[in-house]
């Protein structure tokens, strides 16, 4: 295909639909986050009120192995596809690929990390480096702030070679994974020692799990808004790479 074919109008559409799909993920986040949140506490019923019980464990967006937990598992994995799909078409167009080669691995090992929670088994070690109170309550997060820094890191080297719409798409995703994963998870623990198990500690947790949503939501946006989809011939469908775009034009 020619790169001439791709306009902007292709890309504001892409756009668009990146815009609607964030919008489609955050709508099912936030229903999962907002079941959680008041179902299990308000329910007259037994069955949502013992925390033993396996409909508690399904519901509860803390619990792990949650419809939550399995929502962005499926999130990251799709987003890790597209990112490896935009790479792929970034190449056709002679655009760099190891940017998206660099971001869909990131989130193949987030997809695995929040279903095995990996993240949790360096709690020994940060209680190993002194952590474990206040701030540090959940004592991975010291260890973990290496792993924060290499995916900062990552998000930045990738975001300067991407095209702006995805690279703003990957920035906030990170941003927001990391204030959740990092800030509210430290704010959480903060609770924790201070007033315990109760209503503030769930809104903070719950809080924390919703925004991870929304990065997960926002990394997968970053795929959408860089693959062009136009009408092809016999009705069907192109797909082509934003910047191919900005090519054609510089080309003329």
């Amino acid at each position: 295909m020619g790169n001439a074919r791709w306009t902007s109008g292709d890309r504001t559409a892409a756009d668009r639909r990146a815009g609607l799909v964030f919008l489609r993920l955050a709508a099912v986040g936030s229903l999962l986050a907002a079941v959680s949140l008041v179902l299990l506490r308000i329910t007259p019923w037994d069955v949502l009120r013992d925390p033993s019980s396996p409909l508690v464990r399904l519901l509860d967006v803390r619990a792990e192995g949650s419809l939550h937990t399995w929502f962005n598992v499926s999130v990251l994995s799709a987003g890790a596809v597209l990112h490896t799909c935009a790479g792929a078409l970034a190449h056709r167009a002679g655009r760099p690929a190891w940017p998206w080669a660099l971001t869909a691995t990131a989130l193949a090992l987030l997809s695995m990390d929040d279903l095995l929670a990996v993240h949790e088994q360096l709690e020994p070690l940060g209680r190993a480096l002194g952590a474990g109170e206040g701030g540090l309550h959940f004592a991975w997060v010291l260890p973990g702030l290496v792993l924060a820094a290499g995916l900062a890191a990552v998000a930045v080297v990738a975001a300067r070679r991407l095209p702006p719409s995805a690279s703003r798409w990957l920035l906030l995703g990170v941003a927001s994974l990391l204030a959740a994963a990092v800030g509210l998870e430290s704010a959480g623990g903060l609770v924790l020692d201070s007033v315990g198990d109760g209503a503030l500690y769930v809104l903070v947790s719950h809080a924390e799990e919703l925004i991870e949503t929304l990065a997960a939501a926002a990394l997968l946006c970053a795929g959408v808004s860089a693959v062009r989809l136009a009408g092809g011939p016999d009705a069907g469908f192109e797909v082509g790479y934003v910047q191919a775009a900005q090519g054609a034009r510089a080309g003329h």
